[in-house]
């Protein structure tokens, strides 16, 4: 019976791997796409993928968690052991990835409300100047980009 409980307890573990690495590679394509001009039907796609990718993961995550606690002294022996060492890596890297990910969508969304900004002629928002007493100075007025 201890055999079988075991063998369960590796299938858990192998089943939320399998959704960590799945939603991995999802993460390195959003990175991809991200870092190349494709069109923004693809990035939905992707977003969605990782959304379904996320439940799945979740949802092994919590079966696993009903039967399986991180003080189980089995996660010690192997199989279990190096199968839970994977996937803490793989939830580590898919975290890590993610926060990249996210990194660049923030660093893109500013330029691009930068750059709207200074088209509509209005200072940015999110500048800082700051005066000789060292003040914060707020310029609400309008930049002219050129005179004719």
């Amino acid at each position: 019976m201890e055999r079988n409980n075991h063998a369960y307890k590796a299938s858990l573990i192998e089943n939320e791997l399998e959704a960590a690495e799945s939603l991995l590679s999802t993460l390195k394509n959003e990175f991809e796409a991200l870092n190349n001009t494709i069109a923004p039907e693809e990035i939905s796609q992707l977003v969605k993928q990782k959304e379904q990718q996320l439940i799945t993961m979740e949802e092994a995550s919590q079966k696993r968690i009903s039967i399986i606690s991180i003080t189980d002294s089995e996660l010690s022996v192997e199989p279990l052991k190096s199968l839970w060492k994977r996937l803490l890596r793989t939830a580590q890297t898919c975290q890590n990835q993610n926060q990249i990910n996210g990194g660049i969508i923030n660093t893109t969304k500013r330029h691009i409300e930068q750059a709207n900004t200074i088209l509509n002629g209005r200072q940015p928002v999110s500048e800082l100047r700051y005066d000789s007493s060292g003040e914060t100075v707020s310029e609400r007025q309008p930049r002219t980009l050129a005179k004719a």
